[in-house]
């Protein structure tokens, strides 16, 4: 067995994200009859096996595909970095991205995710999670559009499926994190943390980096997506992913409210009997939210609502969720971080630990929900919040994050929620990992291409 690195993964899976242990027991149950960790039940679901027929995830027509002239999305490469912009219902959304985006997603799906998830595993998970895995409904018809977007586009066989891609193959693909040990760090600032900084003023700030795999077919297929759903009930989301991805790891909405995700190394994930009788996908569920106007009821769109949704709902993996959102009465602190595990969700707020009440860090261990783990990326933080008197500018708070990547990282952002801006640097095939580059400033008006 190769050495633990200190964050957390094995050496061996330096360059491809590992599976977690449960996703083989988990497949192996699913497909071969036998229940969970304890006797059937009536409440548990029976998962459909590897040879069955298209699973119940697929729609049983597909979408009409619309004229050339009635797309509802446009390809736009903005200071060098591709944005893809949506609108509509999920179907049109969806047959936008994969009439676009059709070669990519198949270069990704083919050059690195059957690498990660090998043909025979996804097929049988596809079935599986028709069983288990709860998917919002407006993204079964969005993954439905984006297969119908490429047959229409070219076609969407994929070499070595031997078959095309189906709607169920991206579900599972899209709900990789619950299935994988990547990493991840994020750091936010507000008030006496940005103040010294004049274009910030006190407001807040976070930087955060995606660790997840050196793959170049992962890596050059990496951009931002802008959604404007017509469901008036919905809001405009702007979503930095891969080509094909539809959920949410680095998102924020028209309300300012972000959400990073960062895979957890607790103890509390599900266990495969748990798993079989349902789960959310974490980054599905996310997307979900944060287009939502308003999941807790109280007339505003604010992290409370995430907060609320993760406590409805039931989870499989082991994650954080740092959320930040605009600067609003009533809140000691724009900034939380959701510890979420099958057993539970832990809020954790600034002020609970050394960083005192104006800054908030994540890196991949439970640190409320369970005893802190001793972790050098956190560590570096408390050094660095030291050494500023716990106080950041943007040039300083990114200089940060570029110290905290990891080998594997693929992107590095600036989330500024009070200004809807994101500075994003998305890392080229060969470049260094930790490349001292500025990011790109995006505007949120020039993303979503409205005035």
């Amino acid at each position: 067995m190769a050495r633990a690195l200190p964050w957390g993964m094995p050496a061996s899976a330096r360059r491809r994200p590992s599976p977690r242990p449960w996703l083989a027991v988990l497949l192996a149950l699913g497909c071969g009859g036998t229940r969970g960790d304890g006797p059937a039940s009536a409440a548990t679901p029976t998962p459909a096996s590897a040879s069955a027929p298209a699973p119940a995830i697929e729609a049983p027509a597909e979408p009409a595909a619309p004229a050339p002239e009635e797309l509802h999305g446009e390809l736009t490469t903005q200071q060098g970095q591709r944005v893809l912009r949506l609108w509509g219902t999920p179907t049109q959304m969806g047959h936008a991205h994969g009439a676009l985006l059709r070669e990519e997603i198949l270069e990704i799906v083919d050059g690195y995710a059957l690498d990660v998830i090998p043909p025979a595993t996804l097929d049988a998970a596809g079935a599986l999670y028709s069983t288990v895995a709860r998917v919002p409904p407006r993204l079964r018809e969005e993954a439905e559009g984006i297969v119908a977007g490429m047959k229409a586009a070219g076609g969407a066989r994929v070499e070595r499926l031997d078959r095309e891609l189906r709607a169920s193959d991206l579900l599972v693909l899209n709900a990789m994190t619950d299935l994988l040990a990547i990493g991840c760090s994020s750091v936010s600032a507000w008030g006496h943390g940005t103040e010294e900084d004049p274009s910030l003023a006190g407001a807040p700030i976070m930087v955060r980096n995606l660790d997840w795999s050196e793959d170049p077919e992962l890596l050059r297929n990496q951009l931002l997506i802008a959604y404007r759903p017509d469901d008036p009930e919905r809001q405009p989301l702007v979503s930095v992913a891969f080509a094909g991805y539809i959920g949410c790891l680095s998102c924020m909405n028209e309300a300012g409210v972000s959400a990073l995700f960062n895979m957890g190394y607790g103890d509390g994930a599900a266990s495969p009997g748990e798993a079989l009788r349902g789960f959310s996908p974490a980054n599905l569920l996310l997307r979900d939210t944060l287009e939502r106007r308003d999941v807790d009821g109280d007339g505003r769109s604010t992290a409370d609502d995430v907060e609320a949704a993760w406590r409805e709902h039931q989870h499989a993996g082991s994650y954080l969720l740092h959320l930040l959102e605009p600067r609003r009465e009533g809140t000691e602190a724009p900034a939380r971080v959701l510890e979420v595990e099958h057993d539970g969700v832990v809020a954790r707020s600034p002020g609970e630990g050394p960083l005192g009440p104006e800054l908030l860090a994540a890196t991949n261990h439970m640190r409320r929900k369970a005893e802190p783990q001793s972790c050098s990326r956190y560590d570096q933080v408390l050094r660095s919040a030291r050494n500023h008197e716990r106080r950041f500018d943007r040039d300083e708070l990114w200089a940060l994050g570029t110290r905290l990547r990891l080998p594997q990282v693929v992107c590095s952002l600036l989330v500024e929620p009070e200004a809807r801006r994101l500075g994003v640097w998305l890392r080229a095939p060969g470049q260094d990992a930790q490349a001292e580059i500025p990011p790109v400033v995006h505007e949120w008006s020039s993303l979503l291409g409205v005035p």
